[in-house]
C-alpha cells in the first residue's frame, strides 16, 4: 500500500519488537539463556485456538514482566518505532499502563518518562514518523480494586501532556463492573484537562460505549458492539466520534464473528466515523498492512474506503490542524 498509514489504537506491550525482547528478556533472566527463540515468540503472541478476551489479557503478563525497568520500556518503544517506520507509518498514538510497570520499584512517573525517552530517541533516528503516547488506566472487576492507581495515572499523565503525552484511556477486562463505576476517575481527567479515549463496546454491549460519551470520551476503542442498540449506534454516526477499529484483534478475542462478517462494515456502510488500527501487532500477528489488506480482500472495501478511514484517522489524532494539514498532504 506504500506510505501513509495512521495508528490510532496500539499497545506497546501487545506490540513489542521480538529480537529487542528475546535480548531484554535473557538480560534480565526473564527466561532461560537456552531458550529458543522460536518458542519466546510463541509466547509473545496470543494462541490461534484463544478463547475469549479474557484469555487474550492474560497473555499480556509475559511481555509486561519484560518491561519493568526503564531501560526495558525506553527500548521497547524505540524498536516499535522503528518497525513502524519500515511499515510505512506516518503517525501513531501508543498506549501503554502505566501502573502494570511498576512491580520492581519503578513510579507511574518513572515509567512515563522512559516511554517519552524511548519516544524522544525514535523521533530523532526515524522523522518520518511521528508518535504520542496514550496512558492507560486499568479495569479488573470492581472499579475500586485499583481507582487510586488510576487517580495516579490520570494526575501523571497530566504531568506530561505536551510533552510526548496526549490523552489517557480505560482498558483492560471490559464488562465486568459498568463503564459508570469509573466515573470519579474520568471526572478528575475533565478537571484536570487531560483528553481521554475509553476502550468500549469490544466485549461488553452497546451501552458501555454510550456511558463513555457521556463521560467525556473523544473517541472510542474498538465500539463495534454499538450496532447491537440502534439509538446507540444512531448517536455514533450523528455525533461522528471516532472508532478505533481493530478488526483481526476482535475475531482473535471472540468480540466479533470472523472479517465478511465483522461490526466495522456495518459501521463504515452506515455512516460511522471508522479507523483501522492494528490494536496489537505482536500479540495478534498483525500490521496496519496486513489489515489494510484484509480489508481489502475478505471484507468488500475499496482503495478509497481506505483512503477515507486514513483521513478519518488523521482528523482524530491527537494534533494541531497544522499537523493534521501536514499529515493530509502526505498521504
Amino acid at each position: 500500500m506504500g506510505l501513509g498509514k495512521i495508528e490510532l489504537h496500539l499497545h506497546l506491550d501487545g506490540s513489542m519488537d521480538l529480537e529487542t525482547s528475546y535480548k531484554l528478556a535473557k538480560d534480565r533472566h526473564i527466561i532461560d539463556e537456552d531458550m529458543d527463540f522460536e518458542i519466546f515468540s510463541s509466547k509473545m503472541m496470543v494462541p490461534n485456538d484463544n478463547p475469549s478476551l479474557e484469555e487474550c489479557l492474560k497473555c499480556f503478563d509475559f511481555p509486561i514482566a519484560i518491561l519493568q525497568d526503564k531501560e526495558a520500556l525506553s527500548e521497547s518503544y524505540y524498536a516499535l518505532v522503528r518497525n513502524l517506520n519500515d511499515l510505512g507509518v506516518l503517525y501513531a498514538e501508543i498506549r501503554f499502563a502505566p501502573q502494570v510497570h511498576c512491580k520492581k520499584g519503578l513510579s507511574q512517573d518513572e515509567v512515563i518518562e522512559a516511554v517519552i525517552d524511548g519516544r524522544n530517541r525514535a523521533l530523532n533516528d526515524f522523522p518520518e514518523v511521528m508518535t504520542n503516547i496514550i496512558c492507560c488506566c486499568m479495569t479488573y472487576g470492581d472499579a475500586k480494586l485499583n481507582e487510586e492507581a488510576n487517580m495516579e495515572t490520570i494526575r501523571s499523565a497530566r504531568k506530561y501532556l505536551g510533552k510526548g503525552v496526549v490523552a489517557a484511556d480505560l482498558a483492560g477486562a471490559e464488562g465486568l463492573c459498568p463503564m459508570t463505576d469509573f466515573k470519579p476517575v474520568f471526572d478528575l481527567a475533565n478537571d484536570i484537562g487531560l483528553p481521554f479515549v475509553l476502550h468500549a463496546g469490544e466485549n461488553a454491549d452497546a451501552s458501555f460505549v454510550a456511558d463513555a460519551m457521556d463521560m467525556g470520551a473523544i473517541r472510542i476503542g474498538h465500539g463495534v458492539h454499538s450496532t447491537r442498540d440502534k439509538a446507540v449506534m444512531q448517536r455514533v454516526i450523528d455525533t461522528q466520534i471516532p472508532l478505533e477499529v481493530c478488526i483481526t484483534s476482535n475475531i482473535q478475542c471472540c468480540c466479533e464473528p470472523d472479517y465478511e462478517h465483522h461490526a466495522i462494515i456495518e459501521l463504515y456502510k452506515a455512516g460511522a466515523n471508522v479507523t483501522i488500527n492494528s490494536d496489537n501487532m505482536t500479540l495478534s500477528r498483525v500490521n496496519i498492512n496486513s489489515e489494510i489488506d484484509k480489508a481489502l480482500t475478505l471484507m468488500g472495501f475499496t482503495v478509497a474506503d481506505i483512503d477515507k478511514m486514513t483521513r478519518n484517522a488523521i482528523n482524530a489524532a491527537f494534533l494541531s490542524s497544522e499537523e493534521k494539514e501536514k499529515l493530509l498532504a502526505r498521504i
